[in-house]
């Protein structure tokens, strides 16, 4: 790979997997913070 200088660097996006434990929402099934994302909903 060659770089130009007319060539701006390129943000990439980190992937992020939703929480299959609480769902995505951050909270589990007894309203607590979900343990496994710590309430965050990705992994």
């Amino acid at each position: 790979m060659t770089d130009t200088p007319d060539s701006p660097p390129v943000d990439i996006t980190p992937k992020r997997w939703r929480c299959c434990h609480c769902g995505g929402n951050g909270v589990d099934s007894h309203g607590q913070t979900c343990e496994h994302c710590e309430g965050l909903g990705f992994i």
